[in-house]
């Protein structure tokens, strides 16, 4: 399958830690699709790192600028879409990327987020960011979002125990079906 097969966007919704950027990545090179990462170019528009937007403006800031990041590429087709896990905390969010995109939830228990959170951890991830409670704080979060996840996917995708090829394949199987 090539860009040409794929029609809408392939969208990546999940936690921090359930592997949206990594398995973006690697459905960008299979499947010869731009990635866009929108944390990436918030950064990239702000010249700000995201600590530092949430540290100095708040969360409702970055958040807007998240909505204003989503609401331009929601208009345009053919694009892998790594979201920032609090992207659907705004409804008018996951109504704009269903529009020309296909939403894939990168389900993932506790114990993965956390696992891959500390492999991986960046300053980049402001709610997370007390290392001593990171397992508290991961499932607080996750508590007040599953239900805002699983109703805005249109697939659900479990990546525990899964490799990175392993959760593009079922992604792109999905597609082809």
């Amino acid at each position: 399958m090539n860009k040409k097969g794929i029609s809408k966007n392939i969208v990546l919704i999940g936690m921090s830690g359930s592997g949206k950027t990594v398995v973006g990545r690697f459905l960008s090179q299979k499947l010869n699709m731009k990635l866009k990462d929108t944390d990436d170019i918030i950064v990239l528009n702000s010249k700000k790192t995201i600590p530092y937007i949430f540290n100095e403006y708040g969360e409702k800031y970055f958040r807007d600028l998240e909505s204003k990041v989503i609401d331009d590429l929601s208009s345009k087709t053919g694009l892998i879409i790594s979201t920032g896990g609090g992207v659907i905390l705004n409804k008018d969010n996951i109504y704009l990327l269903k529009k020309k995109g296909i939403l894939f939830f990168l389900r993932a228990n506790i114990d993965t987020l956390v696992k891959n959170i500390e492999l991986s951890f960046q300053t980049h991830r402001p709610l997370l960011d007390n290392n001593r409670e990171l397992e508290d704080n991961i499932r607080n979060i996750y508590k007040k979002r599953e239900k805002l996840y699983t109703s805005g996917a249109d697939y659900i995708v479990k990546v525990d125990n899964k490799s990175v090829e392993e959760i593009g394949e079922e992604i792109i199987y999905i597609l082809n079906k």
